[in-house]
């Protein structure tokens, strides 16, 4: 049988403020998140970002790249780099991406916004088996 946690000193106190808002629509993804974990589904995406290149191998990375609908272009040091992230339902479009860019010593992988550990070796053949179950 479990036992119920004691009130402590915050639970005791009047609600000034209410605990959660009714409409977080105004908050932007990032702060829906931290103040209010799961709240606002997101889908899950693996995004990727390179530079300029000289090369054959720009035209198609970019019609590729272009692809994605949070396409964007920035300025950088060397000339524009290239951002843009893919969803599960995107994964043949990310996998044709990444095998033009994968040698490029400036790519950066982003799984769900945030660098990780291991991120070329083990999350994207994880999100390429979506691939498989194409039909």
């Amino acid at each position: 049988m479990g036992r119920e946690r004691p009130p402590d000193f915050a639970d005791r106190l009047p609600r000034v403020v209410p605990k959660q808002e009714p409409e977080i629509s105004q908050l932007s993804d990032e702060m829906a998140d931290l103040l209010y974990p799961g709240r606002r589904p997101r889908p899950f995406r693996v995004s990727l970002s390179f530079e300029h290149f000289e090369g054959p191998g720009l035209a198609p990375a970019l019609a590729l790249a272009r692809r994605s609908s949070l396409f964007r272009e920035e300025a950088g040091e060397g000339g524009p780099v290239y951002h843009a992230a893919f969803d599960a339902g995107e994964a043949r479009t990310l996998l044709n991406l990444f095998e033009i860019v994968k040698e490029r010593p400036d790519l950066e992988l982003r799984v769900d916004g945030k660098k990780l550990p291991y991120a070329h070796e083990l999350w994207l053949p994880l999100v390429f088996m979506f691939v498989a179950g194409e039909a």
